[in-house]
């Protein structure tokens, strides 16, 4: 069996969780885990990591590397790069086609599933559930698997009961504005590459090169090919991450019926969700309301959410970046910032190194706080342990390594007439980066 994940989409709805750098399936701020990770727990039942392929845009390749080592230690899943997010139909088609130009057997059951979904079901139930409903699937056919008890996908698809046949039959969708994330979709390499290429009369190929099917659905597929697509309702709850209410469903209620996460006290208040990442949220007299911290941001909102605040903030840098920046060898948060100065901690995932660079506008100091660093400076090697820093002068070439086990934490206080990203000059880099 191989498992494709799909990583692709903004979350913009889910704002300031889910920024344009850091979308919502990878986002760590409310249950410090993704949904993408909470994905990858739920299939390790099923198949070992290099039997899934998790495909996403460019801009968030680095995120499926090191989220799945977080999960399974030492090994990664198959990342399938797309130049950019162009919608489920191409996602689902570039990675049938990987698996094609694998040479996996054309019969190998292979399932669809989204990454910013969380399946309300026992880890061993799923599997035991998964392998039935595919001993019973007809060869060639697609299956949908469709859960009543998810508040999603309740009344939105239509279907029909065959006698005989152990799966209902697919009708359509009785709200198409909402019909996508369904979750599930189970078939044989040969089968989805059939049902894709029938419903376009083309080849694949030719569907993912097609520029008038960029943001297609996968489900529009499903529609023009209905008479080959099977549903089954596992009845299990399934919460789609689409809203604050969605995120409401997975927290504790109380008797006011408020959902609450993080350092939160509320005072004569009912039906209101507050989520805290870092600071003190106090409520006191409030109704109906939706309120969200991060370390850079803080949302109220009334319980009717609207999307009409991102046509506001259009343009902000809080739309497009939190205050922490992951990197394929790690991560960094500005822990203050001024006029000619600039505090991060930067953390480096054991094993891994930035490229050797150099500033021509700022010096920088480092204090090592945990782990062990290997640095560069110029022609000199020196290994720091933790407390123990040093000062790397303008123009000075200069490099930060992990060769340690665990990760390195350090915290970098840059000094300078011009502090910013684009003042970096690399002459060597492990992830190809020129700037």
């Amino acid at each position: 069996m191989r498992v494709l994940i799909l990583c692709g989409g903004k979350g913009r709805t889910l704002w300031p969780i889910s920024r344009d750098n850091l979308p919502k399936q990878f986002s760590k701020e409310i249950f410090g885990k993704s949904l993408f990770q909470s994905t990858l727990e739920m299939w390790s039942s099923v198949v070992s990591p290099n039997m899934i392929v998790a495909i996403a845009p460019q801009e968030n390749r680095f995120f499926v590397i090191s989220q799945s080592i977080e999960v399974f230690k030492t090994e990664s899943v198959q990342q399938l790069v797309e130049p950019r997010s162009q919608g489920t139909l191409k996602a689902v088609s570039r990675g049938i086609l990987h698996l094609i130009q694998s040479e996996v057997d054309k019969y190998e059951i292979v399932v669809v599933s989204n990454s910013d979904q969380i399946w309300k079901i026992d880890i061993s139930q799923f599997s035991k559930t998964l392998n039935s409903t595919i001993n019973k699937l007809p060869p060639g056919k697609v299956l949908m698997i469709s859960t009543s008890k998810s508040q999603y996908l309740r009344d939105k698809i239509e279907v029909r009961k065959d006698q005989g046949v152990p799966f209902r039959r697919f009708v359509g969708f009785s709200d198409k504005s909402r019909m996508f994330n369904i979750g599930l979709y189970i078939s044989s390499v040969v089968g989805f590459r059939d049902l894709i290429q029938n419903a376009y009369s083309k080849s694949i190929e030719s569907i993912i090169e097609d520029e008038y099917l960029d943001g297609t659905r996968f489900e529009d597929v499903l529609v023009k090919m209905s008479n080959e697509v099977l549903v089954d309702d596992w009845g299990v709850e399934v919460v789609d991450i689409d809203s604050i209410d969605n995120v409401s469903d997975l927290l504790d209620k109380d008797d006011k019926g408020n959902y609450i996460k993080g350092d939160v006290i509320i005072n004569n208040s009912k039906n209101i969700t507050a989520i805290s990442t870092k600071r003190l949220i106090a409520v006191d007299g409030l109704q109906d309301v939706n309120i969200i911290e991060t370390p850079d941001v803080v949302y109220v909102g009334a319980k009717r959410h609207s999307t009409s605040i991102m046509d506001l903030i259009k343009g902000r840098e809080e739309v497009k970046y939190g205050v922490t920046e992951y990197r394929p060898w790690g991560s960094y948060t500005v822990i203050d910032k001024g006029e000619n100065y600039q505090i991060k901690r930067i953390v480096v995932n054991p094993g891994e190194k930035l490229s050797l660079q150099l500033h021509y506008h700022r010096s920088e100091h480092w204090v090592v706080i945990k782990g062990t660093a290997k640095v560069t400076i110029g022609d000199n090697v020196i290994f720091l342990r933790e407390n123990e820093s040093t000062f790397i002068p303008k123009t000075v070439k200069h490099r930060l390594e992990n060769p340690g086990k665990i990760p390195l934490e350090i915290i970098e206080i840059q000094i300078g007439d011009y502090i910013s990203e684009d003042d970096i000059v690399r002459f060597s880099d492990l992830y190809g980066r020129s700037q």
